[in-house]
């Protein structure tokens, strides 16, 4: 189970907590993946999308 977004290929990101001594230590951002129901080619299908291409559906 990857925590990848199916319609932009997005993924996790990695990056650092630095603290207020700035100390820095490792740690990585999670997407927010919904399951959601896409319509391709006149079919619906159950996708893994992220919130940010479910509301950029939307729009369109």
């Amino acid at each position: 189970m990857s925590k990848v977004c199916e319609i932009c290929g997005r993924g996790k990101m990695t990056g650092n907590n630095v603290s207020h001594s700035n100390r820095k230590s490792n740690r990585t951002w999670d997407l927010n993946l919904q399951n959601t129901v896409v319509t391709v080619d006149g079919k619906e299908k159950t996708v893994k999308a992220c919130t940010k291409c479910i509301k950029s559906q939307k729009k369109i």
